[in-house]
């Protein structure tokens, strides 16, 4: 789904230096390097940087007439480097772009069409259907995408166990079968009663908030927008989400999705929905843990949050070609996996999803199977100022500010206006 009208967001994307983006001149072009694809990318940490130089220098010894100039960007600030290096002609040839961006900039119609590059069309096959929409905009491919990741529920066993909650081995022996939302809380009042966190609530915390909030809506039969893109914010389902997401604060803890990392790895939290960054850490503690996919709600399926990387090409670059090349050797699945397996992400191309890797690691079925029903935000070029409303909203609900209904209608007023002024 996504919003026809995107002008003011294709005006804050180009309106500085809009005659260096109109007219190709040495000026605007400074410092470029002719014969030299450049690309930007965000792993930029020692192992990830490894994981790249080998990735890049794979891609030198199949092309060595092509030198790659590589540009490392941060979370914080890259986006807008970015919108800044299309501003002034300087965008590389080749850049990374998160999910919940690639709206923003193909609908700018600064990224190249991907639609007849024969090299890269079988990575839209492969991927998974839900992340097709991201990178597509009226119509057409604009980004690949590369790699993937999503969220499940983290249990402690010893904690659970203490609190001799009876249906804990019944549940165990029966299965995901018997998982669903009352499940969870019963497990996290277990907890509490033992004067322990039952659970942990992701509280205000920026580009964070929405991605554990958004699942309670999608696992409750609820939307944020219809198919036509009108905000449907203000539902039954929706109100429910949020007054269950809310609740949780009787029998748990609300903090930064940092801070309750970090008490689940210390064995102070029983239950909390993280993503596979945790697996590392957990791999040293001295407590028995599993996870479980995220759990649905009468009689809904459970959907988690999926985030991914994608890559675009720049719409002006001088190098489409080689751009076009580049972007076929990193998304190759053999590469891919490769890559994805050091950074400890999952590949986009679902067969390698599947890797004896991911089955084989500690919880990696579980995460397999969440992939399988994840879903991503919307695509609209708003969207980020959507989700920062989203994230007001839920905090003020979780304050006690507003009722959920309260907080679901405003969201929904709140949108409908952002979306009205962009008309």
């Amino acid at each position: 789904m996504r919003f026809t009208s995107h002008l003011s967001l294709r005006r804050t994307l180009l309106q500085t230096t809009l005659g260096c983006f109109l007219l190709f001149t040495s000026s605007c072009n400074r410092g470029i390097a002719p014969g030299v694809l450049r690309f930007s990318h965000f792993w930029s940490e020692p192992t990830q940087r490894a994981a790249m130089d080998s990735l890049l220098a794979g891609f030198h010894r199949e092309h060595p007439e092509l030198p790659i100039e590589v540009t490392e960007l941060s979370w914080a600030d890259g986006k807008t480097k970015l919108m800044a290096g299309f501003n002034s002609e300087t965008a590389p040839d080749v850049l990374e772009l998160g999910s919940d961006w690639v709206a923003q900039f193909s609908s700018s119609w600064v990224l190249m069409q991907l639609d007849s590059e024969t090299v890269i069309l079988p990575r839209f096959s492969n991927a998974p259907a839900y992340s097709l929409p991201s990178g597509i905009w009226e119509d057409h491919h604009f980004a690949v995408p590369w790699l993937l990741d999503t969220r499940v529920i983290f249990i402690n066993d010893d904690l659970l166990k203490k609190s001799s909650d009876t249906s804990y081995g019944s549940y165990r022996s029966h299965g995901t079968d018997a998982w669903d939302w009352q499940k969870m809380q019963s497990f996290a009042e277990a907890d509490n009663r033992q004067h322990l966190a039952g659970i942990g609530v992701n509280g205000p915390d920026q580009h964070r908030l929405y991605k554990k909030f958004l699942p309670y809506i999608w696992s409750n039969g609820g939307e944020l927008f219809d198919s036509v893109g009108h905000p449907t914010m203000y539902s039954p389902q929706n109100i429910e989400a949020l007054r269950f997401y809310v609740d949780q604060l009787n029998y748990g803890e609300m903090e930064t999705q940092k801070n309750l990392d970090d008490a689940f790895v210390r064995g102070t939290l029983g239950e909390w929905f993280s993503g596979s960054w945790l697996l590392p850490q957990l791999a040293k503690v001295p407590f028995h843990w599993h996870t479980e996919v995220f759990p649905g709600n009468d009689g809904h399926a459970g959907e988690s949050f999926a985030g991914g990387e994608y890559l675009a090409i720049n719409a002006k670059s001088a190098m489409k070609h080689e751009a076009a090349l580049f972007l076929e050797y990193i998304t190759r699945p053999e590469n891919e996996l490769a890559f994805a397996r050091q950074v400890n992400e999952y590949p986009a191309d679902v067969k390698s999803q599947s890797d004896t890797f991911y089955l084989h690691r500690r919880e990696g079925s579980v995460f397999t199977a969440q992939l399988a029903h994840a879903r991503m935000t919307p695509v609209i070029p708003q969207w980020l100022d959507v989700e920062a409303i989203i994230e007001d909203e839920v905090s003020k609900a979780l304050y006690k500010k507003e009722t959920p209904e309260e907080a679901i209608a405003s969201m929904q007023r709140r949108t409908l206006a952002r979306m009205t002024n962009d008309e």
